[in-house]
């Protein structure tokens, strides 16, 4: 699965690195010189070979980096260890990928917030005469797929419901245009498959809206082309972290609405591959899986998943006793679910554990928001 962000082509990053060498091998450096530093080899391990004034620099990393990527830098410290700093510019400042980064950073609750607002927005009777300029069709497609994205008691009973998830939220749909466009043959019935997903419809009706409003004047269309604008901008946020997720970590992040008998849940799923080359052509190889979930009564929930060829480790964390008492007897009809899967289980536990669900989550971004400057230790 390759995700791409909103343009067909991927911007480039001014990103952060570290680096670890004895100061014999580094190149001669002074305090306030202004340098070129290139990636050279990037692995999801966190090691980097740097080339700096035509010297390699074997880098130690947590930071994003990307294979290519030139950085120009600052030499701000010698002693005791060797610090550079990124130079500030206006493309690095407004790069679209760390705008998107930071626009979910203010929010990371908004595509949950676009599901359970989007469904109400996009409902035939609610829009009047308007759904019928815009195109019934397209506005019930819309309410379905919004409908489909949330995890419920039907959607149990799909076992592909995140592989489903991925497509019809339009995550791939860059990715397919790009493809469709480089065909010869049945090039529109490509363009137009790449499009039937949400992201796609949103698109469409925003043209519609653009052109009803220069011609017609609709009360609700400048809501309705407003709250599609900020939608898109939220979906390719997402894109985004998850282009620079895999790119730079092997990893996949999913925000899924839980849908209760009374009220909505998040389930925030973080999906890991151990390094880039664990990935044989099956897709087989160590994965972990995270799950972070806020749960309607059971209130907050890790899940914690190792699997590699058909073996899962799985320990569930919660904060509350009570919690994981109620929650023990039901493992071994898990047990028996994964095994019938043809999996085998090596560990399967509830344990209490004192966990701040939030922090948690945002220690899985922690290597994209770390602050830009590069650090060698000499």
């Amino acid at each position: 699965m390759k995700i791409l962000p909103s343009s067909i082509t991927p911007h480039k990053l001014n990103s952060l690195l570290q680096i670890q060498k004895k100061a014999e091998f580094l190149p001669p450096l002074s305090i306030g010189e202004v340098v070129e530093a290139k990636i050279m080899e990037k692995s999801h391990s966190g090691k980097a070979l740097i080339l700096l004034k035509n010297h390699k620099v074997m880098a130690d990393s947590e930071l994003v980096l990307r294979k290519g990527e030139k950085v120009a830098v600052r030499v701000a410290q010698l002693h005791p260890r060797v610090i550079l700093q990124i130079i500030q510019n206006k493309i690095s400042q407004n790069s679209r990928m760390m705008d998107s980064l930071r626009f979910y950073r203010s929010n990371p609750k908004a595509l949950f917030e676009f599901f359970i607002e989007g469904i109400d927005r996009f409902n035939l009777k609610n829009l009047g005469e308007l759904a019928t300029y815009l195109g019934e069709k397209d506005i019930k497609n819309i309410q379905s797929i919004l409908k489909s994205l949330i995890f419920s008691k039907e959607s149990l009973k799909n076992p592909l419901f995140l592989r489903d998830y991925v497509y019809k939220l339009g995550y791939l749909m860059e990715k397919e245009l790009g493809e469709a466009l480089q065909k010869k043959s049945n090039r529109a019935m490509n363009v137009s498959n790449a499009s039937q997903n949400l992201k796609g419809l949103l698109l469409s009706i925003s043209d519609r809206l653009k052109s009803m409003m220069e011609t017609r004047n609709f009360p609700a269309t400048e809501k309705l082309a407003g709250f599609i604008t900020s939608s898109l901008k939220i979906i390719d946020s997402h894109q985004v972290i998850n282009y620079m997720f895999q790119e730079y970590e092997g990893k996949y992040m999913f925000q899924i609405p839980l849908l209760f008998p009374e009220n909505m849940g998040l389930a925030e799923i973080f999906v890991k591959f151990r390094d880039q080359d664990s990935k044989g052509k099956d897709g087989q190889g160590e994965k972990r899986v995270l799950f972070l979930l806020d749960m309607d009564v059971l209130g907050d929930i890790v899940v914690d998943t190792k699997i590699e060829t058909k073996k899962i480790d799985c320990v569930l964390k919660c904060e509350d006793k009570n919690v994981c008492d109620f929650i023990r007897p039901f493992l071994g009809e898990l047990e028996e679910r994964l095994m019938a899967l043809g999996y085998g289980v090596e560990c399967l536990k509830c344990v209490t554990e004192n966990y701040n669900l939030k922090t948690k989550g945002e220690l899985e971004f922690q290597n994209l928001f770390n602050q830009e400057t590069i650090d060698i230790i000499a």
